[in-house]
């Protein structure tokens, strides 16, 4: 690697983002730490979302901009990210939430210090639309068997290791990974042998209310997350027992909503 190529490649993925981008994007442009390029891939937005991240590129050179023409999905527009990042370090950073300003200061010499993992995520706050924050704190070093449930990490919180990603062949893209991506690329990263860490410290904030349960609700994402249980449960030879977790998303869609809706808030606020 050339000593000019910064020490982190932040990568994101957008669409539709006008009403929230400029705050992730500041949030990001205004870390104490400052030697990285950040990647955005704008994945087929309708609205004024490319034009805005245009004018970032053009006030500020670390600022690289990709366009699909059409919807291609996180994990393809991530993967598009990576493919021109310069640095082995990738910072995760979501276009509806927020960083902490010290987050890269922090989370950056764990990282370096800590070879042995593949991902570092953080604690984080979840915020709802009046501004209330709820701190949630991960399991440190969750091993395999601790994801057969849930997966227990934030993926926008994340620094990656290129290296290691490339060994799983990074993000899948299809049709069953359009969402939960996150949760099947540690589910292969376990599989591979390899390692994640959650730092206590709360670094990132995240954009949790009703409007984010709604995404759940959904039968494409049932049938793309059992798929995803299912072959990273074969990855990392599951017992058997516990292939029947593979139905938990059809139980919990098939659940009257005030259910399902007062357990995703009771989650979220403990």
């Amino acid at each position: 690697m050339q000593e000019n190529n910064p020490l982190i490649s932040v990568i994101m993925s957008v669409k539709n983002g006008e009403k929230c981008i400029d705050k992730s994007v500041q949030s990001i442009l205004n870390q104490s730490f400052g030697d990285f390029e950040f990647i955005i891939c704008d994945d087929g937005s309708t609205d004024d979302t490319y034009k805005i991240l245009q004018r970032y590129a053009k006030q500020d050179s670390r600022v690289i901009v990709l366009r699909n023409e059409s919807n291609g999905g996180l994990a393809y527009s991530l993967n598009r990210c990576i493919g021109v990042a310069r640095s082995n370090i990738l910072a995760r950073q979501d276009a509806d939430d927020w960083s902490a300003t010290n987050r890269f200061e922090v989370q950056y010499p764990f990282v370096m210090n800590h070879p042995e993992y593949a991902i570092v995520g953080t604690s984080w706050n979840n915020v709802n639309n009046a501004g209330d924050e709820w701190p949630y704190f991960p399991q440190k070093e969750p091993c395999a068997k601790d994801l057969i449930w849930d997966g227990g990490f934030m993926h926008p919180s994340w620094m990656m290791r290129k290296d290691m990603l490339k060994k799983v062949d990074y993000y899948t893209e299809g049709p069953f990974t359009m969402r939960d991506q996150d949760y099947h690329m540690v589910l292969k990263l376990y599989g591979a042998g390899m390692k994640i860490y959650n730092m206590d410290e709360l670094l990132y904030f995240y954009r949790n209310d009703e409007t984010t349960f709604g995404r759940t609700k959904n039968w494409k994402r049932v049938k793309g997350l059992m798929w995803i249980r299912f072959d990273g449960y074969r990855r990392n030879h599951f017992p058997v027992w516990t292939y029947i977790v593979v139905l938990k998303p059809l139980i919990k869609n098939l659940l009257p909503t005030f259910i399902t809706k007062w357990y995703y808030l009771r989650n979220i606020k403990r």
